[in-house]
């Protein structure tokens, strides 16, 4: 992006040894890469009326994800939402291997978003990153300078700057937006969402295809069958927001070539009052394919 000011227009993060250097391997297949990229997109999600505050934002709430593939559990997640003030937000989340998982990924990845409620949604000024465990520990933090309309990224005091609009969100904050904007009117799509992350300003479009039935650990919910579009990748993210829970997501599906890879299923939630279904018991596959039309999903 010319004058953007980006070095490389690549991360500069801080290595675990001390050492700075930019993040351009190419990215290895693991389950644990599946459950950050799957996060990202939450990383896009009352009774609203009844529960969400008055300035739309969903009341504060803890919630555990299940990284599945197959049978197998191979990871969890789990966000907390807090209101340190009437008009603050901060946003934070946990990823980790569980189970035999764990034999062959020890890394773990916490982030936080922190910032403003608006009237629009949410505005982030600073957004924290740490992996540690495995070879690829890093750190990095982005602010946000609204007054110059700019983030920028302070490590190893070697700072770089960006343009941004008006409307950018970081990867983690970004499912909050989708829950404000859904709760504010649910069939307003395609809806689309500008990401600082990973050294670019990313794209993503979302469309509302239909309401399902979906089956998660959590309950049984009616819910929004969404399909994120990436600008600039061939794969496709399925999501189901549940209009019970403030729009939040209670699954995401990674599909590629027209196969599922992984699946992300909410297992438990704190502090978003519903009344519980347990999920209808399904016989065949444990993990059906949940593929649009289908009418009850998931498991």
């Amino acid at each position: 992006m010319a004058g953007s000011g980006w070095t490389d227009n690549r991360w500069r993060c801080r290595r675990a040894s001390g050492r700075s250097q930019a993040t351009d391997r190419a990215p290895r297949e693991d389950p644990l890469r599946a459950l950050f990229t799957l996060l990202a997109t939450l990383t896009l999600f009352s009774a609203h009326a009844a529960a969400a505050d008055h300035d739309g934002a969903p009341p504060p709430f803890e919630a555990r994800y299940e990284l599945r593939k197959g049978p197998l559990t191979l990871g969890e997640a789990r966000l907390t939402f807090e209101r340190p003030g009437e008009d603050r937000y901060r946003y934070r989340m946990h990823t980790r291997p569980v189970g035999v998982t764990r034999l062959l990924y020890s890394a773990e990845v916490r982030e936080v978003s922190e910032g403003r409620i608006i009237a629009t949604g949410f505005r982030p000024e600073r957004y924290h990153y740490h992996r540690t465990g495995d070879d690829d520990a890093r750190e990095a933090e982005l602010r946000f300078d609204w007054d110059d309309g700019e983030v920028v990224n302070d490590v190893a005091d070697r700072p770089w700057r960006m343009q941004i609009p008006a409307d950018t969100l970081d990867r983690v904050v970004s499912p909050l937006q989708l829950m404000h904007d859904l709760a504010a009117d649910g069939s307003a799509t395609p809806l689309t969402y500008r990401i600082a992350d990973g050294g670019e300003l990313k794209t993503y479009r979302l469309e509302v295809e239909g309401r399902e039935t979906v089956n998660v650990p959590a309950g049984r919910f009616e819910a929004l069958r969404i399909v994120r579009y990436d600008t600039d990748s061939d794969r496709e993210t399925r999501l189901w927001c549940a209009p019970e829970l403030d729009y939040l997501a209670i699954q995401v599906e990674q599909w590629e070539d027209g196969d599922r890879s992984f699946r992300l299923v909410l297992a438990d939630l704190e502090g978003i009052d519903y009344k519980r279904q347990p999920p209808r018991p399904r016989f065949g596959d444990p993990l059906h394919s949940g593929r649009p039309g289908s009418g009850a999903t998931g498991r």
